[in-house]
């Protein structure tokens, strides 16, 4: 195991996680708008496969992927060096 994580991560108030090193960390959370921005990212890039128009998809994809993914290694990319895994819940 390489992480206990408590607190809920992309939350605004963060959360402590219990690293390889035996000691404990904190990672600050994200700022209100900069959050509800992600999460809408993260529900319209669930639903893109859905458009039927030719290029429409990939047109949505290509900025929207951009956004969340630098939003994404900005908050817990460091924990997912040596091959980590994010699963982000869109539905609350």
């Amino acid at each position: 195991m390489n992480y206990i994580v408590l607190g809920q991560i992309g939350s605004d108030a963060g959360y402590w996680y219990l690293g390889p090193d035996g000691k404990w960390h904190h990672v600050g959370g994200w700022g209100v708008d900069k959050l509800v921005d992600v999460s809408r990212s993260l529900d319209i890039l669930s639903q893109v496969a859905r458009f039927k128009t030719p290029g429409v998809a990939d047109a949505v994809t290509r900025g929207l992927t951009e956004f969340v993914t630098k939003e994404l290694n900005e908050h817990v990319g460091d924990r997912l060096k040596g091959g980590g895994v994010v699963i982000v819940n869109t539905r609350g």
